[in-house]
């Protein structure tokens, strides 16, 4: 794909695709991604992953603006697919990793940039751009500005779990995980669905890369299955549900009791979308909130309704977030 330049100020920067860029310039995009995800990029491990996701394996991974070989501005795009009422799959558009150094802020670079995402979705014939951020940052009003609405809210819950002995840990033993009846009951699960629910057996293993997920991060039972994350290393430790599958309210509940077996602080679900468990928490004291910090946003890039297409419940776990 040719870039793109235009002038700004007294330079001119390049947009060029991430896969366009030269060494030299793939090592400069660490502060960004700094900036994006507060956490160290590691280029060579990404890229190993980009190889295998089908989210990035054909796309251009993101579009870069460049001045003096240095990325100053960047825009991850992704290649997502989710269902849709008809329950037919819906190949969308995902953005991620927005950001741009402070010195070059407020020259309209971002904007610039998701303009030339937004003509690579619809080169791809996408009728929806999705992506994830929060009404608190200024970037909502930015996105907004863009055409951007609010698609799907996410309640949370969180309970502090009394008279754990903080040094306590698991004994995993010989658990292991069986992979085949998760993507089983996901599947049940999802059936009747709309959102992110397009995943197999392979989604599975890549999100087991991604998140590292090991015997003992992982409950499963006949009916259903939780993945959680514990951190123990902080002074405030803390149990994060990364996603909770149940078909059935009451399996739900044990699920939750079973982690609180094994949390020794806080638990805490930022992403229920699932009225089992919804109530499940409800029923068992935990401290609900309507609306969390994460949103869900959505572009609608040619005439077709979100809510025509999805209906009124988008459905989307921790898991999914991009």
């Amino acid at each position: 794909m040719p870039y793109t330049s235009f002038s700004e100020g007294k330079s001119t920067l390049k947009i060029v695709s991430y896969r366009e860029l030269s060494d030299k310039e793939k090592e400069s995009i660490l502060p960004i991604m700094r900036l994006a995800f507060s956490w160290p990029f590691n280029p060579q491990r990404f890229e190993e992953m980009a190889k295998i996701d089908p989210h990035y394996k054909s796309s251009p991974i993101g579009f870069c603006a460049v001045e003096n070989s240095k990325v100053v501005s960047f825009v991850g795009v992704m290649d997502l697919k989710t269902k849709n009422l008809d329950n037919e799959i819906e190949a969308v558009g995902g953005i991620w990793g927005v950001a741009t150094l402070p010195s070059h802020t407020r020259r309209g670079i971002s904007t610039e940039l998701m303009e030339r995402v937004h003509e690579y979705f619809h080169e791809r014939a996408y009728r929806f751009s999705f992506l994830l951020t929060a009404n608190t940052i200024i970037a909502y009003q930015f996105y907004r500005k863009l055409g951007y609405k609010d698609a799907t809210e996410f309640p949370s819950a969180q309970k502090v779990i009394k008279g754990r002995n903080m040094q306590r840990k698991e004994k995993n033993g010989k658990r292991e995980i069986s992979w085949d009846k998760i993507v089983e009951i996901y599947n049940k699960f999802a059936v009747d669905k709309t959102g992110f629910v397009v995943r197999d057996r392979k989604r599975f293993e890549l999100l087991r890369k991604y998140y590292e997920i090991s015997p003992g991060m992982v409950i499963q039972s006949e009916k259903g299955y939780c993945i959680f994350k514990e951190n123990r290393d902080t002074i405030y430790p803390s149990t994060r549900i990364l996603e909770i599958i149940a078909l059935e309210d009451a399996e739900a509940r044990n699920l939750i009791r079973q982690i609180e077996k094994r949390a020794v602080s806080v638990i805490y679900d930022s992403v229920i979308l699932d009225k089992n468990v919804l109530n499940a928490y409800k029923k068992l004291g935990y401290l609900i909130e309507t609306r969390s910090y994460d949103l869900l946003m959505v572009k609608e890039l040619a005439k077709a309704s979100f809510r025509e297409v999805y209906g009124e419940k988008f459905y989307m776990s921790l898991l999914d977030f991009f």
